[in-house]
């Protein structure tokens, strides 16, 4: 099966255009992206192969973004053939699902009604992944399915006490006020790596996973099977983040709102848009920026980083006791994949739980799959570059393969 695949963000979209078998993990045939110009400008800048730097072409939306993404894969003279040729689907990753869309899904009128309704859970991602949908659609047409994979799938399953809030029932019962997760695919990847990587030969049931990016989570695995996951009715819960608060007291919220006035939309922006390591440090929400101004001297960009550390500290030792022990812990994202300064400063000091990091192994592994405990060390310490495309594909691919099962052609 062929699929194009189209990770919608706030302010970028990626492509993958894969080939997937029963027998092979998906192959990729190309990638891209187009990213925010970052001027102001509400443009969107290609990154294309074979185009080194941004593209002479900027759109003004990503769906404009996504018809140009179609285009190019479809033209002939360019590509030396019709790359959409044979497609099978286009796949999207779409951030929140809510209560209704607890697993990968194709998306017809009544789906995307209802993917629509609940597009306010997830404002700064949902509205962009329906938009490249409908454009999408649009220049495909209807015969080309569209299937939606969704990040709070992989935390349909979480248990009860691990997702309701201590609220009022009618929170829940009347607005769906509860943990949904996010995420989802980068952590399935990740624990799907490391099991393949380590094999049989070691333990592998418990698996603490950090996605370490522009935005940050933790999730703790048992088996195949969500138990606990820092992001919660939004992405803005848990862990300090670029420009996201994480965790802070709701009264905190509250008394500012009061006493400054601010209003919902104001506090919205602040707490996604103005807080976590840019809120903190003033500067930048940028590790390798704040690590430079660290030693620099610059006392803000060391908090920022230490608070940050501190607080995936805190979630990695509370998952421990939610699993009963850890067998490996998995770093993914930007950060996790690219920092090693950072993987220290987070695991250095856990030995008693087992976790003991081979500095020298730490130190030489940056943007690539790397193991990096020492030999010591009872935990697994995994360094994971996280593929969610091809995780994403997959899931495609056992949804139509079980549709055509069903019809028995």
């Amino acid at each position: 099966m062929r699929f194009l695949v189209f990770n919608a963000g706030s302010s970028s979209l990626k492509f993958d255009l894969l080939e997937t078998s029963a027998s092979a993990a998906p192959a990729r045939v190309l990638s891209g992206a187009f990213v925010d110009a970052a001027d102001g400008s509400g443009r969107f800048l290609a990154r294309l192969p074979g185009a080194p730097g941004a593209s002479p072409t900027p759109v003004g939306s990503l769906a404009e973004a996504a018809t140009f993404v179609l285009d190019w894969l479809a033209d002939p003279v360019a590509r030396g053939s019709n790359l959409l040729a044979g497609l099978t689907a286009t796949v999207h990753r779409i951030v929140h699902g809510g209560e209704r869309f607890r697993a990968t899904t194709a998306l017809g009128e009544a789906e995307l009604a209802a993917l629509a309704a609940i597009a306010p859970l997830a404002p700064l991602h949902n509205p962009p992944a329906l938009a490249v949908i409908a454009a999408v659609r649009g220049k495909l047409g209807p015969a080309i399915p569209v299937v939606g994979v969704f990040d709070t799938a992989y935390y349909a399953n979480l248990p009860e006490a691990a997702y309701r809030y201590a609220v009022p029932k009618r929170w829940y019962a009347d607005f769906g006020i509860r943990r949904y997760g996010f995420h989802g695919t980068a952590h399935r990847y990740m624990c799907e790596a490391v099991r393949a990587r380590l094999g049989a030969g070691r333990p592998t049931a418990r698996i603490v996973s950090l996605q370490l990016g522009r935005g940050c989570s933790v999730t703790a695995t048992h088996g195949e099977r969500a138990m606990a996951t820092s992001m919660g009715f939004t992405p803005l819960e848990g862990l300090v983040m670029g420009t996201r608060s994480g965790d802070i007291d709701p009264g905190a919220v509250l008394f500012i709102m009061e006493r400054a006035g601010t209003t919902p939309a104001e506090m919205r922006r602040e707490l996604n848009e103005a807080s976590g390591l840019l809120g903190l440090s003033e500067k930048t929400a940028d590790v390798r920026e704040l690590l430079a101004l660290e030693r620099a001297g610059n006392p803000q960009a060391s908090l920022a980083l230490e608070v940050f550390c501190r607080r995936i500290r805190h979630f990695i030792a509370a998952y421990i006791c939610e699993l009963g022990g850890v067998d490996v812990i998995a770093c993914g994202g930007g950060i996790g994949e690219n920092s090693p300064e950072i993987r220290r400063r987070i695991l250095t000091g856990m030995e008693w739980a087992g976790v003991n990091l081979a500095d020298e192994l730490n130190a030489g592994s940056v943007g690539a799959n790397a193991s990096i405990a020492a030999a010591q060390s009872r935990t697994a310490l995994e360094v994971v570059l996280v593929d969610e495309a091809s995780v994403i594909a997959s899931e495609a691919e056992t949804l139509l393969a079980q549709r055509t099962h069903r019809a028995g052609v």
